[in-house]
């Protein structure tokens, strides 16, 4: 009934949106001789200052029929995997959907079965969660969904209504009987979600949606003017290799997904490798950035302290260096433990400045001041607050404290610090130290 051709990624979390249709390739947008698809989503991420990828696809096909989809999910070193498979009736309707946990805590087992009569879906079992009941006009036109939870309570009523064919019609979705206000209403134009409404309380928001001439979407706009924008790159037989999802008020939530395609000769298009070039051409910030970077790497400095702060009201924080070019979208901001003094890292060399006492009230509004410059042959810089907690800070960020254990050293004025990756280091001259201010951490 629906053919939302974004890509696999999209499916796993709408498995009662897509009951009845088959899982093919063409449900999804590829070409029938594809017979493995293997997709990795990008995000930045701040800490590390670079894109990672946070999610990786692979789904096995045979003769156009999905049989196996794996998921991976990244969170730093760690990763979870999952994994679907697809069994299916002698007519080639879906029978069961099973899913494992691979590896990691991600998820349980647990089963989708659907049961048919005369061709039709008439009721999806979610194992252990609820199940979903159809109904259908004389014309064969899916009418009403009831979902309900393992007491037998309905939880969720969905009406499918003034259909113009069987590829244009409405859809509404309540809570429970369906007798509440609150809503969510879907209008289909030609299998393709046109516009919605969501109505819960006061709250109304309203999403138009386009689509370009090969059915993948293009725009999402809300009504308070925001959107979502999706740009695509394809291969010789217009399958997606390279996808954009770009969001202009939230540029934090920009996405990249990059896409392997084998075909059933064992032709092969696409990677899932980043391709920064595809980046830079559609994310104008991280472009602009980039271009920044590039800029200032070429300027050499005559002296060490080369970036200047102003204070301003509010937390206006203004940064350039002695050329006067303005350094505020290159560089990251933290405060010293208390909220005492201003740290900088410079992502065009990747130095660490310091500004003693910038968040406190004496500290002069609206001049310059010289940030100064501080280094440690390890990257890695220590702090003290005035309770004597020690935090350590690398590259833009405060590392994680349960990381690091600190013992004493033969040496009184010194303190030993033990990372759990093995590396031993020490902390130098800490009675002679002032409390707010980094310190460069050595190896011991």
């Amino acid at each position: 009934m629906i053919s939302m051709k974004l890509s696999f990624l999209f499916f796993l979390s709408c498995i009662p949106i897509f009951a009845q249709q088959q899982f093919r390739t063409s449900d999804f947008g590829y070409s029938n001789d594809v017979i493995k698809v293997e997709e990795s989503l990008y995000k930045f991420n701040k800490e590390t200052k670079g894109f990672v990828r946070e999610n990786t696809y692979i789904t096995e096909i045979k003769n156009t029929y999905f049989q196996k989809q794996t998921l991976e999910s990244y969170f730093g070193e760690n990763r979870l995997i999952g994994e679907y498979q697809y069994h299916y009736n002698p007519d080639f309707t879906i029978k069961e959907i099973a899913y494992k946990s691979v590896e990691g805590k991600f998820g349980y087992p647990m089963k989708f079965l659907f049961q048919y009569e005369k061709g039709k879906l008439r009721k999806m079992i979610a194992e252990g969660m609820q199940t979903t009941f159809y109904e259908y006009d004389k014309n064969g036109n899916r009418i009403k969904e009831i979902e309900k939870d393992l007491r037998n309570e309905v939880v969720k009523t969905i009406l499918y209504q003034d259909y113009k064919s069987t590829t244009t019609y409405t859809k509404l979705n309540k809570d429970g009987e369906g007798i509440g206000t609150d809503f969510t209403k879907e209008y289909f134009e030609n299998g393709l979600v046109k516009y919605k409404e969501f109505v819960s309380g006061d709250f109304k928001s309203e999403t138009s949606f386009s689509y370009d001439a090969f059915r993948n979407i293009k725009t999402q706009v809300y009504n308070d003017s925001s959107r979502i924008d999706y740009n695509y790159e394809f291969d010789a037989k217009n399958n997606r290799i390279k996808i954009a999802k770009l969001s202009r008020a939230l540029p934090e939530d920009n996405s990249f997904t990059f896409v392997k395609i084998t075909y059933a000769d064992g032709a092969t298009s696409g990677s899932t490798n980043l391709d920064l070039d595809f980046v830079k051409k559609y994310d104008e910030v991280f472009r602009e950035k980039d271009s920044l970077l590039q800029h200032y790497q070429k300027i050499a400095y005559s002296e060490k302290d080369y970036l200047s702060v102003l204070k301003g009201d509010g937390d206006k924080i203004e940064i350039q260096d002695s050329y006067d070019n303005n350094f505020e979208k290159v560089v990251q901001f933290v405060d010293t433990p208390e909220h005492s003094s201003l740290v900088i890292f410079n992502e065009v060399d990747q130095t660490v400045h310091f500004v003693k006492g910038f968040y406190l009230d004496g500290f002069s509004k609206h001049e310059w001041q010289d940030a100064e410059k501080i280094e440690s042959p390890t990257r890695i810089f220590w702090v003290k607050n005035n309770k004597f907690k020690i935090s350590f800070y690398q590259d833009g960020k405060y590392l994680q404290s349960s990381n690091f254990s600190i013992e004493n050293d033969e040496n009184s004025k010194h303190l030993v610090v033990k990372s759990v990756d093995g590396t031993i280091y020490q902390i130098q001259n800490i009675d002679a130290s002032e409390a707010g201010r980094l310190y460069p951490l050595f190896k011991k």
